[in-house]
């Protein structure tokens, strides 16, 4: 055969040959403590997995039921069982790029959760993107996003599918939990068959009243991520909260008895607080507001559907933060007041603004720390802002619970008595006790363990002294510790510096 008939025919066949269409909109779900569910869009159905880039497992995923409609697919979904509890896998779908999923850690580790709620498309809302890449430079373990994923319904199919591209910057590393919101339901031009068919929900739960779209179950679900009991809640369809609110007293009671669950978290779309554009639901509130007076475990609720951000002063024990800021427009009031709840604000409003941006949660033995970075900028028109803060500062930031207990230390070492304001814009005032004239060490290390400015703070002998903590030692906005050490001792506290 000529080689000029065999090259024409090698590129014939070549030409011929359908066109290899690589995964995408690739994320993952946690469903217990030893098993994912990995989901994607593409021609290829195969997955290799392992604890090594070597993979040496394989996998080969189905067509998920129901099957989502925004795009022709084919959408694939593989569940994995029997993993190792506690450890990382790699993977590679289709024979793409090297990623990781893992296995909830043990009760004693320390993790880090970003919250994002009303968030969309990349193109339908410019600043959906930034926020994403905001999300995925944090690194997180755990990304929870508290419905409104994609409006669909307001910008047609192709918004489905562009947002879980959007989010593959953190999606293909971090587990997505959502909770269903009121845009992937409750009008025209989409409904939960995108997002049932999308995931794979851990212990799923069915409410009355549900749409039929999606079928039967993960209306609601829950799950155990190291320390924490999740619980999510689902939309108000008629008879759903009052229905889930027994089933979720009894998981709380559960997680109440367990001394290796130190906290439990709600998460749904709908808000219990909140005096943004959609205010509080009293029903939904009373019932949270009974869990939190029989459950001291439970200390956190988080929420999304007003696009704004909002904190709440602990009512009966839970701190409420609304997080509507993931990148759809915001909802600001005309006139001068922004908020429908109107201003000042209400006496159980600790902090709010209009912003866009994400919520960092670092979660560790002890305490839940919350810092609201800040995203993109606003502008003059649906996107205004109240607040002005650089890109991957702090706005806001709080701590829920206390460090873990030091031992008492011998009364010849030093004692940290306080560090105020906390948290502060300005300098921070820490009063510290001596009793001993041997020198005085002060560091300040970041979430990280990374120190970012140390002293030395002499020798002044027993007595009780002041040092002023110059917030321009902190790179940017956020939690730090402040440590002071003397003759083999330390002493720490942790602070909030905002900007």
């Amino acid at each position: 055969m000529p080689i000029s008939f065999r090259y024409a025919l090698a590129f014939w066949a070549l030409a011929a040959a359908p066109p290899v269409w690589a995964a995408d909109e690739i994320h993952w779900t946690i469903t217990g403590p030893t098993s994912v569910t990995l989901d994607w869009r593409g021609d290829d159905s195969s997955l290799r997995y392992g604890r090594s880039a070597g993979y040496g497992l394989h996998a080969t995923g189905v067509e998920p039921s129901p099957p989502p409609f925004s795009s022709s697919g084919p959408f694939y979904e593989a569940r994995l069982t029997g993993l190792v509890p506690g450890a990382t896998y790699h993977y590679s779908i289709a024979g793409g790029a090297d990623h990781v999923f893992h296995t909830p850690p043990p009760s004693e580790a320390r993790f880090i959760v970003y919250v994002e709620a009303d968030v969309g498309d990349a193109i339908s809302y410019p600043r959906v993107g930034s926020i994403q890449s905001l999300i995925a430079d944090g690194r997180p373990d755990l990304v929870l996003v508290p419905g409104d994923l994609t409006y669909a319904d307001m910008h047609g199919q192709s918004a489905v599918d562009q947002h879980f591209n959007d989010v593959m910057v953190w999606s293909q590393d971090a587990p997505y939990m959502p909770a269903w919101g009121n845009h992937e339901w409750d009008s025209s031009g989409d409904d939960l068959r995108n997002y049932k068919g999308r995931f794979d929900l851990p212990h799923p739960q069915t409410s009355p009243g549900a749409p039929s779209a999606g079928g039967l179950g993960e209306d609601w679900s829950w799950f155990d991520y190291g320390n924490v009991r999740f619980i999510a809640y689902p939309e108000p369809y008629s008879g759903a909260w009052a229905d889930w609110y027994p089933r979720a007293k009894i998981l709380m009671d559960q997680a109440q008895a367990d001394p290796a669950i130190h906290f439990i978290v709600t998460y749904g779309h709908r808000p219990a607080y909140s005096s943004g554009h959609h205010l509080g639901e009293p029903t939904l509130a009373s019932y949270l507001d009974a869990l939190g007076d029989a459950h001291s475990k439970y200390v956190l609720n988080l929420n999304g559907h007003s696009h704004d951000y909002e904190r709440t002063k602990p009512q009966h024990g839970v701190t409420h933060v609304t997080v509507g800021i993931g990148g759809s427009a915001l909802e600001e009031e005309s006139g001068s007041c922004l908020y429908d709840g109107g201003c000042p604000p209400p006496s159980w409003s600790a902090f709010r603004a209009f912003h866009h941006g994400a919520l960092r949660l670092t979660v560790s033995e002890g305490s839940i720390t919350g810092e609201a970075l800040c995203g993109p900028a606003g502008d003059s028109d649906a996107n205004r802002n109240d607040i002005a803060c650089a890109p991957g500062d702090a706005f806001d930031a709080f701590v829920i619970g206390t460090q873990i207990a030091q031992p008492p230390l011998p009364r010849s070492t030093l004692a940290l008595e306080t560090a105020s304001p906390n948290p502060a814009r300005g300098a921070i005032s820490i009063t510290y006790a001596l009793q001993s004239a041997d020198p005085v060490h002060f560091e300040m290390a970041d979430v990280s363990g990374r120190i970012v400015a140390q002293r030395d703070l002499g020798a002044p002998g027993p007595g009780s002294y002041t040092y002023l903590v110059d917030p321009a030692l902190a790179p940017t906005a956020g939690m730090y510790w402040i440590r002071l050490s003397q003759a083999g001792f330390t002493r720490a506290t942790k602070v909030i510096i905002l900007r």
